[in-house]
């Protein structure tokens, strides 16, 4: 009785402690298994991955900051095509307006990033609204051709469009060459 009193009190205060702290409350399992941290096999259970993007102006590359993800992915950046901007039809995504090729969060799953390896979103209608993904693939991807090819050119550069973010996401995991999966996407809008 009283050995499973004490266990259960050093588990209760290992997750409230800090992780490697022997005086704040060290987990019990990080004893037995020094390298073991309670967060890093947890995150994706107890803190679901979240993302908050925030708004600069001129529009230049917007902050991401992501919570929640231990692991290094590529960010990837699709909105509506101008042509479909313009002419009010908007059937789905899949135009390539960003690419950040490694971000490697911090120890606490938090982190904040731009898109340094291409960034052409277009500014929105005055009074519009447009909408972006922010989609993120773990393991990074290895850039193919046809991202290559797309990436420095003009917003409205047609080798930019892809049709939609489901045949772009067939593309670029093909292409890579990795075994990466979009792990998830941020969806925001941007107001003119």
């Amino acid at each position: 009785m009283k050995i499973s009193l004490l266990f259960i009190i050093c588990l209760f205060r290992g997750v409230l402690g800090r992780p490697g702290s022997i005086y704040g409350g060290t987990m019990l399992l990080s004893l037995l298994k020094p390298f073991w941290n309670f967060r890093r096999h947890t995150s994706m259970s107890l803190n679901p991955p979240m993302c908050l993007v925030g708004k600069t102006y001129p529009y230049k590359s917007i902050n991401v900051t992501t919570f929640g993800l231990m692991r290094s992915y590529t960010a990837v950046l699709t909105g509506y095509s101008m042509k479909e901007t313009r002419s009010g039809m908007k059937a789905n995504k899949g135009t390539l307006y960003g690419w950040n090729s490694k971000v490697k969060p911090q120890r606490n799953g938090k982190i904040t990033f731009l898109f340094y390896s291409d960034f052409k979103m277009p500014k929105p209608v005055k009074g519009e609204s447009a909408e972006f993904c922010c989609h993120l693939y773990s393991p990074p991807l290895k850039i193919g051709p046809s991202v290559r090819n797309a990436l420095g050119t003009e917003a409205d550069d047609p080798s930019r469009d892809f049709g939609s973010d489901e045949n772009l996401d067939q593309i670029l995991r093909k292409e890579s060459n990795t075994k990466s999966k979009k792990i998830t996407s941020c969806c925001f809008l941007v107001h003119g």
